[in-house]
């Protein structure tokens, strides 16, 4: 026993010998990779001096002038999106957009506005008593339709939330957004 107990210990002191030389290599145990020279008064050479020809700008460069990397604070809007103003009157405004970096472009309307959709208020009635809503989206027409009513659309499906007949006015849902518009008004998009 005493003599595979004794292999054992010089298998392991063997393995730990060879870890502590590859890590000592890598610096963790204290190796460093410094080369040691002779002292030349020792050995009674001597060491010509360097002379090595240096050309151009020897001074450091700072590093931030180099680099177009620039840090953003991730709570910090980075860019900020255009904003819009109309100026004049009617269809012969210009309309003139302001970029986050303040960059500013404008352009005159070409006369042509292009909707993609339409939600226009026709008429509000009063029928038996109760108020009634006549509509159009889209090119078509959808009449006298009361509180609660909800219609399936080319633009999808908008209820009927309120209908003042008083005022003239009805407040639509359409998707999560609430439209409310008066007799005449028309909503684009």
């Amino acid at each position: 026993m005493h003599g595979r107990a004794a292999t054992t210990g010089l298998i392991v002191a063997l393995l730990v010998a060879a870890l502590a030389l590859l890590l000592g290599g890598c610096g963790l145990f204290g190796g460093d990779e410094t080369v040691q020279t002779q002292d030349p008064a020792t050995t009674g050479e001597t060491l010509a001096p360097v002379t090595d020809d240096l050309t151009g700008d020897t001074a450091a460069a700072a590093l931030d002038e180099l680099s177009t990397f620039q840090s953003k604070d991730p709570f910090r809007q980075q860019a900020l999106p255009p904003t819009t103003a109309t100026t004049g009157t009617g269809t012969t405004g210009a309309t003139t957009s302001t970029t986050g970096n303040g960059a500013t472009t404008t352009t005159q309307p070409s006369g042509i506005k292009t909707a993609l959709h339409s939600l226009k208020v026709l008429s509000i009635d009063v029928i038996n008593g109760v108020p009634t809503v006549t509509f159009e989206v889209d090119d078509t027409v959808y009449e006298d339709k009361k509180v609660g009513a909800v219609v399936s659309t080319s633009w999808g499906q908008i209820e009927v939330i309120s209908i003042d007949a008083e005022d003239q006015v009805v407040v639509f849902l359409h998707g999560s957004e609430l439209r409310t518009l008066g007799v005449g008004q028309e909503f684009l998009k």
